[in-house]
């Protein structure tokens, strides 16, 4: 079955996301191996994904891209709606295994500060890697080092190392709009510019054509 190509990557994107998304929500009602499965999960669905879509699966990681000229506008909108609705399935699909309905949780109380800070930290370190990978020919290993780093923040940063606008975003539909997670989804985008300020000004290999 033939199918316009733009769609295809927007269902490979949406796809991606929605498992991903499902973990998250499904490993906190299993939590023993909770930053394992999420970082394995991930990982999995870029292998799944990378050939297809790129595997984004991120918009702070396609506004990137779109940054840096390697996707035009009308991609960039399409992954966006594709990467949101895959976390809003994801949020109702991890609490329909869990055979629960869909409620908000309540996390402890952290410094606002120190989150946005960490969001920032792990969307920019997350970016670098895919890039610094890229350009040195070595994407085959983006999905693991990628998974490797989600781990790693998730267990040093306030917010469990998001790091994602549409995990936010199936958060802020789980819990509403009112706890700070918009300023979540803006310390990503801030991250992303940071990591597009690195590659232009500061990386040697910056005249390098990016791959995807």
């Amino acid at each position: 079955m033939k199918i316009n190509n733009l769609l295809r990557k927007g269902i490979a994107e949406a796809m991606g996301v929605m498992i991903f998304v499902t973990s998250i929500v499904s490993a906190n009602f299993n939590p023993t191996f909770k930053n394992l499965a999420l970082a394995g999960t991930l990982t999995l669905m870029i292998l799944l994904t990378a050939t297809i879509s790129g595997g984004h699966l991120n918009p702070a990681v396609s506004f990137f891209f779109f940054a840096r000229r390697s996707i035009d506008l009308t991609t960039l909108i399409t992954y966006w709606i594709a990467q949101l609705a895959g976390g809003a399935l994801g949020l109702y699909l991890g609490f329909a295994l869990s055979g629960q309905s869909v409620t908000s949780v309540t996390g402890p109380t952290v410094s606002e500060s120190g989150a946005f800070i960490g969001e920032i930290l792990a969307t920019t370190v997350l970016i670098l890697i895919i890039i610094r990978l890229t350009s040195t020919k070595r994407e085959a290993i983006i999905p693991f080092a990628v998974g490797l780093w989600v781990l790693a923040a998730s267990t040093f940063t306030l917010t469990g190392a998001q790091a994602n606008p549409a995990v936010t975003f199936a958060l802020m539909l789980r819990d509403g709009f009112g706890q700070n997670y918009l300023m979540l989804v803006l310390a990503q985008f801030i991250g992303a510019l940071l990591a597009l300020v690195y590659i232009v000004v500061l990386d040697s290999d910056k005249k390098k054509k990016i791959k995807k």
